[in-house]
């Protein structure tokens, strides 16, 4: 498992219950999301920089400008 796999089953009910719980996608909403959720510490320590990652990607949203080129 590499620090960011998010298709990890565990990883991904970690990232559900960080969703379910609104956590803002730093640390400490995060670990405290996680920790309320009853995961174990040796499994956020493991997995938190995916949780993080995919808690960052249901938020965040992209705007490309349109460049027009003539």
């Amino acid at each position: 498992m590499s620090p960011t796999d998010i298709n990890d089953i565990t990883t991904q009910r970690m990232i559900e219950a960080c969703r379910s719980r609104k956590a803002k996608p730093d640390i400490d909403s995060v670990a405290l999301a996680l920790l309320d959720a009853r995961f174990r510490a040796f499994e956020i320590t493991m997995r938190i920089d995916a949780v993080i990652a995919g808690v960052r990607a249901v938020r965040s949203t992209v705007a490309l400008p349109v460049l027009d080129v003539a």
